[in-house]
């Protein structure tokens, strides 16, 4: 009989963002877009900038801004090691709305491709902050 949960892990370079059991895992690759569920082939996957969401136990969703990592698929547990991650209620909506303006005036002038990854992880912020 196939497990009904798997449990996950997101870790940051700074600090320990989640520990818990999950029904489902999103999240986006450098190659698109990947749902894991319990049971899934083990699997590494570098991850790019975009919300992860992870459907818990309870049916409830953490959804959690990763900037670039790793999506780890072992047969014991998911693990997403990422450069940076912020949970959604450690986001600052307004903050992040505003950096998202700031960047888009910036990059009205030319192609930056610092200024672009900046962008995205901004967009990326309001997108899990629910802006």
């Amino acid at each position: 009989m196939a497990a009904s949960t798997m449990h996950v892990e997101v870790v940051s370079a700074e600090r320990h963002v989640l520990s818990a059991d999950a029904k489902e895992l999103y999240a986006r690759s450098v190659e698109g877009e990947i749902g894991i569920l319990p049971g899934h082939q083990p699997a590494l996957i570098e991850l790019d900038i975009a919300p992860v969401r992870v459907k818990l136990e309870d049916d409830s969703w953490e959804t959690i801004a990763v900037h670039h990592g790793l999506l780890y698929v072992g047969r014991e547990k998911i693990i997403v090691l990422a450069d940076i991650a912020e949970p959604a209620s450690q986001i600052d909506a307004a903050r992040a709305q505003a950096r998202l303006r700031e960047l888009e005036a910036e990059l009205a002038d030319g192609e930056d491709p610092v200024a672009r990854a900046s962008l995205q992880r901004a967009r990326t912020r309001v997108a899990v902050a629910g802006g």
